[in-house]
Parts: C-alpha cells; structure tokens; sequence
C-alpha cells in the first residue's frame, strides 16, 4: 500500500528549517562572542600599555636617555618634523634625538586626545607644550602644537613607534 507522505510540519515557534535554525544559531553565538564584554579586556589593555610607552618616551627625552628612547621605534620608523622634514630609519633618528638632547634640555608634556587600536595597528593623538631651553646660552624657547605617533604591534608582541609627526610652527631660532 502506498499511501502518499505528507511533509513535515513546521513548529509555530520555529517557522524556518532546522537547517536554518541551526545556522542562526551559530551565527548568533559567533556574533555574541565577538561583542562580549571580555573581548574589550585585552582592548584596553593594549590602551594602558601605549599611555606607559608615551610617557616613557617623554620621561627619556627629558632625561637624555638616547638608547632606551631609540629602542621605541621600528627599525625603519619615520619622523615628521613641523617644517616636513621626513626623518627615516634608526640612524637618522639617532642622529636627530643626540642633536636635540646636546642643544636642549626639554620639559614637555603630552595631552593625548584620542588613543586607540585596531589589530596590530594603534595611534595615540594629541596636543603638546614644550619649554626647550637652549644649553649654551640659556634661551628659553616655547612651543605647542600637535602629534600623532602610530604603533605597530611587532612579531614579539611588543609595540613600536612607526611614524611621528609633530606640528605646529616652530619655535623662533630653531
């Protein structure tokens, strides 16, 4: 006896397939896992750990630390100066942070305005106010403007400096 089969009936809770049920159900736990409070943790921080290496970074300018500021960039990191002047690679920069270290003594001070990251890319922007005074003469020297420093997250884990652009006019006799 062949009697004909009806289809399945859907359930009045669930009016799509299981199929499609199941699929929403993945999707939905991926979803939730990807905004859950716990995913903001490692976000912030990363957040905590470049406010320390900005200020570690001032606190070695205004101590004339050259060799713990330098280890702060990548090899091939890029300065920007106000006048747009591009500064490239651990050379130069060498070069650069001993020539201001030997002219100044800087009291500087950072307001970041924005500091965030996404992947393995981060960037910290913000205001500066610099009081320089010039070693041989005693000179002092104002200046303010802004900045905008971009990490990098390296193959260790660890964040470097790839680009740092400073602006604002620059400071009369510098």
């Amino acid at each position: 006896m062949n009697v004909p089969s009806a289809p399945p009936r859907k359930s009045p809770l669930f009016p799509c397939s299981r199929r499609a049920f199941l699929a929403f159900l993945a999707f939905a736990t991926i979803l939730a896992s990807t905004f859950s409070p716990t995913a903001a943790v490692p976000q912030a921080s990363t957040i905590v750990t470049l406010a320390k290496i900005r200020e570690a970074w001032v606190q070695d300018l205004r101590t004339k630390q050259l060799e713990p500021l330098l280890k702060f960039y990548a090899p091939d990191a890029v300065f920007l100066q106000p006048n747009g002047e591009r500064i490239t690679g651990s050379a130069a920069l060498r070069t650069l942070f001993q020539t201001i270290m030997a002219t100044f003594n800087s009291d500087l001070t950072l307001h970041s305005q924005n500091l965030e990251t996404s992947g393995d890319l981060a960037y910290d922007s913000g205001d500066f106010q610099e009081n320089l005074t010039t070693i041989s003469t005693g000179a002092k020297i104002t200046s303010k403007g802004s900045y905008i420093i971009i990490f990098k997250r390296q193959p260790d884990r660890s964040w470097q400096i790839v680009q740092h652009v400073w602006t604002g006019t620059a400071p009369p006799g510098t």
